[in-house]
């Protein structure tokens, strides 16, 4: 019976040594897995597959690395998960064990990033030539060549606003008549049939200027009153607007007057070639706006760059200018507006501009108005010039607009581009646009050192 209760104790010994050893066991475990478990077990499967898209975009993980950090969690997770169901029993430790010991389905690795980064994308876009060189037969659809017969309705310039057109609102004229202006006309003898005429009449009428006043008989400079003015040699009068004496460029104002401070712009394309940069900055010129290309006027609009863009947009920075660029339109829906605008940013090629990428939008030279977006409408040339700005400004870049002061009144509107983008307005033989504007084109004929013939000469008002 002794030896019956000491074997019974001995039984008891070894099960309690057991059981201590299971416990022991288990702590260990449990030890091992709070270790490897916070950074693992702490996320769900898809914020662990974001986790890991966002390590291949930082630093780009080796493969082997990824799988043995894939296949740990795994192991942590299945240890976790049996040790949870029966902590305390040695033979789930066993299996546990056993299960860790089994080859471990990989986990699929987060797939690479499909899109390209910003620099792909732009060597890309680049690719495309988006421009074409220009050919003789590219060049026979150039909407801004002169005109082949030289009739004025095929001239690009008669578009424009013509050199000393009087321009008066509907308001001025009812405010003038309601004044007392028709009943001066009429005892004036002034031939109301005579539309320009009269209209010339009202606009002195209105701004008080007249036309029996005496002019002194002078010519040249001549300075009165502490005020600087220039009398035209051949007239004998005060001149005003944007003026071309002796080789450089003025401004004077309606009553005359020089005015200093003025920043004074050409605008350039392949029409004028052999310029002096150096001297046309010495004539008082400060920035250049450079044709980059055009749309052929033609049924197929091929996208043309300007043969001369390149030599002209060097040469003018190297000799210190300012400068911006303009792409004359042919576009005659939204979509080949935008293109147009990415012709401009291909041809670019990530250069810097000082001023605004210009929509040129006027009368091509095709015969009888024959060209692609002559015939369009206010409200689809709208669109296109929006299309056109709204592409440029995506791009980094400035928009802007060009347009004479008809077309804006006439062909484009005018307050919906002006709330938007920077207005380059044209208007001849005036002393100042008669629209607000951003930068107005003030002549044709200027003529300066540095070029042998005439020169559009503009003044910016944004500095």
């Amino acid at each position: 019976m002794k030896q019956f209760f000491q074997s019974k104790r001995s039984v008891r010994a070894v099960a309690a040594l057991a059981m201590a050893a299971a416990v022991a066991v288990s702590c260990a475990g449990t030890a091992g897995l709070q270790a490897v478990q916070p950074d693992i077990l702490t996320v769900t499967t898809a914020a662990a597959q974001q986790s890991t898209q966002e390590t291949h975009k930082t630093k780009k993980t080796p493969k082997t690395e990824q799988k043995s950090v894939s296949a740990a969690g795994q192991e942590a997770a299945a240890d976790a998960a049996e040790e949870t169901v029966t902590p305390a029993q040695p033979q789930t430790t066993e299996t546990a064990a056993d299960s860790t010991a089994q080859p471990q389905p990989e986990v699929p690795e987060a797939a690479e990033q499909t899109r390209p980064d910003a620099d792909t994308a732009l060597d890309a876009e680049n690719s495309v030539i988006l421009l074409q060189e220009e050919t003789p037969e590219l060049a026979a659809q150039d909407p801004q060549a002169p005109a082949a017969d030289g009739t004025p309705e095929n001239d690009t310039t008669d578009q424009h606003t013509p050199e000393g057109s009087v321009m008066l609102t509907p308001e001025e004229i009812r405010a003038a008549l309601d004044s007392g202006a028709l009943e001066d006309a009429e005892a004036q003898c002034i031939d109301l049939s005579d539309e320009n005429g009269f209209l010339r009449w009202l606009f002195n009428w209105i701004f008080g200027i007249k036309d029996d006043t005496p002019e002194p008989v002078y010519s040249g400079w001549r300075t009165e009153d502490g005020k600087t003015y220039y009398y035209s040699q051949s007239t004998n009068k005060k001149v005003t607007g944007i003026q071309s004496i002796n080789g450089k460029l003025y401004y004077f104002d309606a009553n005359g007057v020089l005015q200093n401070n003025v920043t004074f712009g050409i605008d350039v394309s392949k029409y004028q070639s052999n310029i002096d940069w150096n001297k046309i900055k010495q004539s008082g010129v400060s920035f250049a706006i450079i044709r980059i290309g055009y749309r052929g006027y033609g049924a197929s609009g091929a996208l043309v760059k300007d043969p001369m863009f390149e030599e002209h947009f060097t040469n003018a920075r190297n000799a210190g200018l300012k400068v911006g660029v303009y792409f004359f339109t042919q576009a005659v829906n939204e979509a080949e507006a935008q293109e147009e605008a990415l012709g401009c940013n291909w041809a670019l090629n990530g250069r810097q501009l000082d001023y605004p990428i210009f929509y040129d939008t006027e009368a091509s030279s095709s015969s009888n108005g024959t060209g692609r977006a002559d015939g369009l409408g206010v409200t689809d040339r709208t669109k296109c010039a929006i299309a056109f700005c709204e592409e440029v400004r995506a791009m980094g870049y400035q928009p802007g607009v060009y347009a004479s002061t008809t077309w804006y009144r006439k062909r484009i509107d005018y307050a919906t581009l002006k709330s938007r983008y920077t207005i380059w307005n044209a208007h001849y033989g005036v002393s100042s646009s008669p629209l607000a504007c951003d930068m107005w084109q003030g002549t044709e004929k200027a003529r300066i050192d540095g070029y042998g013939g005439e020169l559009d000469a503009n003044i910016s008002y944004m500095g």
